[in-house]
């Protein structure tokens, strides 16, 4: 399958996945090697990213808004980290990155794009949603964003 065609279909089996009060995701982008969802703000989304140089699949959560809000997320859930690696595994990096932005992500060895590469990908980051969502609310309520 196409790299677009896998990244067109992921938001349909992530509604199926997520519980209702997560499935009201808007999404931002899906278009050549990247899918970004969000919530409430198009700088605090989730993201799917096709590296086919790199080898791999990256996704999770990216802040991309201005560098002081970013920080402050990035704060709020860096002092989580244990709880989200409980939930979501060791393999789950949480750190500044490029421009002043932040992210919540992982690497995933990239698969030929099937179904069931599909699915896997998919369950990975409803998980993540499931986790980190409830988290960036409950820093966005104490004022961070």
């Amino acid at each position: 399958m196409k790299t677009r065609e896998f990244l067109e279909s992921l938001p349909d089996l992530l509604r199926q996945q997520l519980p209702p009060e997560l499935g009201g995701f808007h999404l931002a982008r899906s278009a050549g090697t990247l899918m970004k969802l969000y919530y409430d703000h198009p700088t605090v989304h989730y993201e799917v990213w096709v590296q086919r140089r790199k080898g791999q699949v990256e996704l999770g959560l990216h802040l991309e808004g201005d560098q002081d809000a970013n920080a402050r997320y990035l704060s709020y859930l860096s002092g989580r980290a244990d709880d989200i690696r409980e939930a979501l595994g060791e393999d789950v990096e949480i750190g500044a990155w490029d421009k002043g932005w932040a992210r919540v992500h992982e690497s995933l060895p990239l698969e030929p794009l099937t179904d069931d590469f599909m699915v896997e990908v998919s369950f990975r980051l409803s998980a993540m949603i499931r986790v980190l969502e409830p988290l960036v609310k409950e820093a966005t309520a104490a004022g961070l964003r």
